[in-house]
């Protein structure tokens, strides 16, 4: 092997390293916001499908970089690489391929599961999020997915803004609390004026 071959093989394998790292930070990442989504008493949140493909991504990620690593090291070694060893990471890569797939279907399911069993349930299609494919609005009050404030703070579904919608609501719950007291001191008053007028 020459030294051109040399190079493009470490430039495989630091390519395949990166790759690795970038998505196994992703998924662990997306994990960990899901479960926070999910854990909080936020009225509505948002669940994302894309870290379900991570789990097979990943497993072929490391069969490339297995292949990257053998060949560079046959070739610093001036050994031949064996056939065995592109059909090994064809199968590898293929099964991963099949993970990622199957593997988004499960994961969607647990995470569907667990948030009908924290008392969530989904919005209705073409409500939230009609821009975004692998998120889907979950709430704890349906009426949430049709409110037009809601749709104009969620748009692409971070938990940034499931925290903005919790935060609009309680302030516009305790802007109607505060109308509620004012009528009600309006109505006292009027009361005691007639009841005045009538002695």
């Amino acid at each position: 092997m020459n030294q051109q071959s040399i190079f493009k093989d470490i430039i495989a394998l630091f390519f395949f390293g990166i790759l690795l790292i970038a998505c196994t930070w992703t998924l662990l990442y997306s994990l960990q916001t899901q479960l926070a989504e999910i854990s909080s008493i936020k009225p509505l949140i948002v669940l994302s499908s894309f870290h379900g493909y991570l789990p097979g991504a990943l497993l072929a990620l490391v069969f490339m970089l297995g292949y990257a690593a053998n060949r560079l090291w046959r070739a610093l070694r001036q050994q031949r690489l064996s056939a065995d060893n592109g059909k090994i990471t064809a199968i590898g890569v293929l099964a991963g391929l099949g993970l990622a797939f199957i593997g988004s279907f499960v994961i969607n399911a647990y995470w569907d599961s667990r948030a009908e069993y924290a008392g969530y349930q989904p919005c209705p299609s073409l409500t939230l999020l009609t821009n975004r494919v692998t998120m889907q609005a979950w709430t704890k009050n349906e009426a949430l997915c049709f409110d037009n404030d809601v749709r104009r703070i969620i748009v692409r579904g971070t938990a940034d803004e499931t925290a903005q919608v919790a935060q609009h609501l309680n302030a516009r719950e305790k802007q109607r609390d505060a109308k509620m007291q004012f009528l009600q001191k309006e109505n006292e008053l009027k009361q005691r004026k007639a009841s005045a007028k009538g002695s």
